[in-house]
């Protein structure tokens, strides 16, 4: 008998059976059928080894499975629901860890809120307001003297009066208007990083020990 005869014989007598035993019961000769085959055994060894149906004229032989999943325990004079292997059981996905929600502690949370908020009002905003403010009269200064030589030709053009001294002086206030420029670029650059540092330690210091 081969794998097709054993398999509808099979179908016809479990037909009895409700419908999910019956195709687990298939599904497991299925796979015990794949296992023999890929061992090297035919499909006439295989239903000797299943023993079903029951043929007493022919010799039975023992399944070795070894390194198979089902082990090599012998089917001998087990009925047959045991002689065939378990299905391998379906894999199913871990269940998604929860985000870790922190336990925040809410008393300590109010209380550094206020002492950061008293010490922004009193030192910290002042102190910045007086740097950003100073950085925009540098900023504002430094445009003044660079605008010195369009000043003196405006002058020029509506009064006439062109000196060699005040073109030396629009000159000069050139240069100033220049190092004042240079000055700003690296006066904000310091400022801003100042403030990204500054805000970040405020947020740290609020989160405290809840900060990941």
């Amino acid at each position: 008998m081969n794998k097709m005869e054993f398999m509808d014989k099979m179908s016809a007598d479990l037909a009895p059976l409700p419908e999910h035993e019956r195709n687990e019961l298939l599904v497991r000769c299925e796979e015990c059928f794949r296992i023999g085959l890929e061992q090297g055994k035919t499909e006439e060894e295989i239903v000797a080894e299943l023993g079903y149906p029951a043929q007493p004229a022919e010799p039975r032989f023992e399944p070795s499975y070894a390194g198979s999943p089902y082990g090599n325990a012998p089917y001998g004079d087990a009925s047959f629901s045991d002689r065939v292997p378990p299905p391998p059981q379906a894999w199913t996905a871990p269940a998604p860890k929860r985000p870790h929600e922190p336990n925040r502690d809410v008393p300590r949370f109010i209380g550094v809120g206020i002492l950061l908020l008293f010490l922004n009002l009193t030192l910290a905003i002042p102190v910045f307001a007086a740097l950003f403010s100073a950085f925009v009269s540098v900023c504002i200064a430094a445009l003044i003297t660079l605008l010195a030589p369009l000043a003196l030709a405006v002058e020029t053009s509506l009064y006439g009066e062109f000196t060699n001294a005040k073109l030396m002086m629009s000159l000069g206030m050139t240069g100033i208007g220049m190092i004042l420029a240079d000055l700003a670029l690296l006066f904000g650059k310091g400022l801003f990083r100042a403030t990204k540092a500054y805000a970040g330690w405020n947020y740290k210091t609020l989160k405290g020990r809840n900060q990941r």
